[in-house]
């Protein structure tokens, strides 16, 4: 197809799009989450956080408990955590006053205490970590205790700045995943919503959002960046455009 002209799309989106996690993270929502699978302290695993810019993970919602959970099982099994993996909560300046720091110096608020913790019953049990049983409940140990980690890295944000082709029938072309990558197909009202339906979609890495006429518009999230993508995994397709988070 000969390209008459290139337009330049500049989104200028209600939420603004996100880098891709590094190799070996996996991301939920807003932040991309790594496993730390070597036995540290409390204080070590911060340490190792911070070196890749992230902190110890706190969980701020039941579904972000959820997700962290289910990583911890994946990365562990089949043996399991064993005596569990550090979170980022604890009572390290006031005993009995439990801090969570979360991104952006807010505190949480959301908790996943077992039944009698967090338990004053040792002094210096500080730091809290997420179990081996019921969901990864939590309870608190000594951080001088070696156990497993998550790191959470917020994701950093950018303003998106996209090429969009028009071919030689005046519309508008580009680059989409074939159908053998799409997680999910839902109704959209534009780049917007697409958008940020591929954001909150923890697998997801691009979506193709395609234009058919009368005010319908399909969004598709794809589980491959397309930057990543084969030859014979793309497409060039009028009224579809294809888009990397």
């Amino acid at each position: 197809m000969h390209v008459l002209s290139v337009l330049l799309l500049v989104a200028g989106f209600e939420a603004t799009f996100a880098t891709v996690c590094p190799v070996g993270s996996h991301r939920y929502g807003k932040a991309c989450y790594f496993v730390i699978k070597e036995l540290k302290s409390w204080y070590k695993v911060q340490q190792i956080c911070a070196a890749s810019h992230a902190s110890l993970a706190v969980p701020n919602s039941s579904e972000e408990q959820t997700f962290i959970w289910e990583l911890l099982q994946r990365e562990f099994y089949p043996d399991g955590l064993g005596n569990g993996a550090w979170i980022g909560c604890n009572d390290i300046n006031q005993d009995g006053v439990w801090n969570c720091p979360l991104r952006g110096g807010e505190t949480n608020a959301y908790q996943n205490w077992g039944e009698g913790n967090p338990s004053n019953q040792y002094s210096g049990a500080d730091c809290a970590l997420i179990g081996d049983r019921a969901g990864g409940i939590w309870w608190n140990q000594y951080c001088n205790n070696h156990r497993y980690a998550t790191c959470e890295l917020a994701i950093i944000d950018y303003d998106p700045l996209f090429c969009l082709q028009i071919g030689s029938s005046g519309r508008i072309t580009s680059p989409c995943l074939t159908d053998n990558h799409v997680l999910m197909e839902l109704q959209a009202q534009g780049l917007v919503s697409c958008g940020k339906a591929c954001l909150s979609h923890p697998k997801c890495s691009s979506f193709n959002l395609k234009d058919q006429g009368q005010g319908k518009m399909v969004c598709q999230l794809n589980d491959l960046a397309l930057q990543n993508a084969a030859t014979e995994d793309v497409v060039e397709m009028e009224n579809c455009y294809g888009l990397d988070l």
